[in-house]
């Protein structure tokens, strides 16, 4: 998920900010990249996009106090488009969830989904934060993955592992996909092995989730959100 950078997001360009689920396809159906967040925002929409801009920034430089306070402030100013505003309400969800603030990121990523019911990633993040939360989020995710014509096809076995329909090797191997070039490929993995840690984290096993936080980072994907949160787990777990 390629423009998913979380809290490595201070370099972005204020007129090319990447976006956390808002994804465009790069290939016919297996890699899932980020689109362009807040490149066709109007004027009439200056006082929304200026906010989730400094937003932006403030999560950068992993102030996700700061961050959460701009995005609320963005998201009241009434004036973004609805695909940017699905954008904010993600964001803000993943300052949530970094702070450990599961069940207020499952609202965010739920209002995300209300907006644009056709994204799939938000819905991933919203069953772990729900699970985090100590609440089953299994029927939601069925409903929410019902939009993917194949769980075979990535991302689908990400919804597959957290619905017991694919193993943590399944995922790894469902990422490799020999026609996507080394890049594509690296991008995939890590969010596999990070879906993976969760999965793990899930049901109680931290060594194995930290080993696959680590795999995360170790694909070098530093521009997507999984390898930003893998960092985020890592220090959870003690292991920065």
């Amino acid at each position: 998920m390629n423009r998913d950078r979380v809290p490595e997001l201070a370099g972005s360009s204020s007129t090319d900010l990447d976006g956390v689920f808002r994804r465009a396809r790069r290939a016919s159906r297996a890699f899932v990249a980020v689109g362009v967040f807040l490149a066709s925002a109007s004027a009439a929409a200056a006082a929304g996009i200026d906010h989730a801009r400094a937003a932006l920034e403030a999560e950068g430089k992993r102030e996700f106090d700061a961050a959460i306070e701009l995005y609320t402030k963005a998201i009241e100013a009434g004036d973004l488009s609805k695909e940017n505003l699905a954008d904010v309400h993600a964001y803000r969800g993943n300052a949530r969830f970094f702070l450990g603030r599961f069940t207020e990121a499952a609202s965010d990523y739920e209002a995300s989904l209300t907006v644009n019911p056709k994204a799939i990633y938000p819905a991933f993040w919203l069953y772990i934060a729900r699970a985090r939360s100590g609440q089953d989020g299994r029927a939601e995710l069925t409903k929410n993955s019902a939009r993917l014509k194949d769980l075979f096809y990535w991302p689908g076995p990400i919804a597959a592992l957290f619905l017991g329909k694919a193993t943590p090797k399944a995922v790894v191997a469902g990422a490799e996909d020999p026609f996507l070039d080394a890049r594509r490929q690296r991008e995939q993995l890590c969010e596999a092995h990070f879906y993976v840690g969760q999965y793990h984290l899930l049901n109680g096993r931290t060594a194995e989730a930290a080993a696959a936080f680590k795999k995360a980072l170790a694909t070098g994907a530093k521009d997507f959100v999984e390898h930003s949160a893998a960092k985020v787990e890592l220090e959870r777990l003690g292991q920065p």
